[in-house]
């Protein structure tokens, strides 16, 4: 299971026909996303970020939305470990830093995901590479590119029902965000998830500081396993 106000992400993708709710809010911005699994191994992700200030000018507020589709690989019987890909436009806030936003459409990405687990699976590791092109850099039709990071170290078993989680994150190139760090502590239930995190970059030039994040997964509401629920 994931938490959204982390970087990293992993391999795993809900059953098809479940919907998945996720709000965050921190100290530097809050996002909303909506996550349907319209097509088996598939996810189809929207979200909406508002920053209390606008990273391109440091006034005001902004808002920027985004849309990228998941793709399961791969996996373990134990849906602990395995492969994806996503990919899709729009802004990442765990991937900027101040000056280098543009307009939301004008940003593209892709990043391949890798999940491993240890321990008995009490231990799963994530790493994330990717790459993403800014078509108007700086505001000035300029194309850039960048290769985004991240790399997610998950604990189990330390704190009944949650997960100790820290991770490094960042992108480097043209389109540049700073090496960055996040840690905090990821609860699970069945149909909830809460986590609580903080973050900076290492060089403390950026960082999104306190966040909270809840998700909701519904039942299956359309599709093969809800009419299977319905005969049960």
């Amino acid at each position: 299971m994931d938490s959204q106000q982390f970087a990293g992400d992993n391999q795993w993708v809900a059953p098809h026909g479940i919907m998945t709710i996720v709000g965050t809010a921190g100290q530097d911005y809050a996002q909303f996303y909506a996550v349907a699994a319209i097509i088996q191994e598939y996810e189809l992700n929207t979200q909406i970020v508002h920053y209390y200030d606008d990273p391109r000018t440091n006034s005001d507020s902004y808002t920027s939305f985004s849309i990228f589709l998941k793709r399961r690989l791969a996996q373990n019987e134990a849906e602990t470990a395995g492969y994806a890909v996503m990919g899709g436009v729009g802004l990442n806030p765990q991937h900027i830093n101040k000056g280098e936003l543009t307009n939301s459409f004008q940003t593209w990405w892709v990043s391949a995901v890798a999940t491993y687990a240890f321990a008995n699976n009490n231990i799963l590791w994530d790493i994330l590479p990717g790459a993403t092109v800014n078509l108007d850099h700086k505001q000035n039709n300029e194309t850039a590119w960048g290769f985004m990071y991240s790399s997610r170290l998950a604990i189990y078993s330390v704190i009944p029902q949650s997960a100790i989680v820290t991770e490094i994150f960042g992108t480097a190139g043209k389109v540049n965000g700073p090496i960055s760090y996040r840690a905090g502590v990821r609860w699970e239930g069945t149909k909830w998830v809460v986590a609580f995190t903080y973050s900076n970059a290492f060089d403390n030039s950026y960082g999104a500081g306190f966040e909270i994040g809840m998700m909701f997964f519904t039942r299956p509401l359309f599709g093969k396993n809800k009419k299977e629920k319905m005969m049960k």
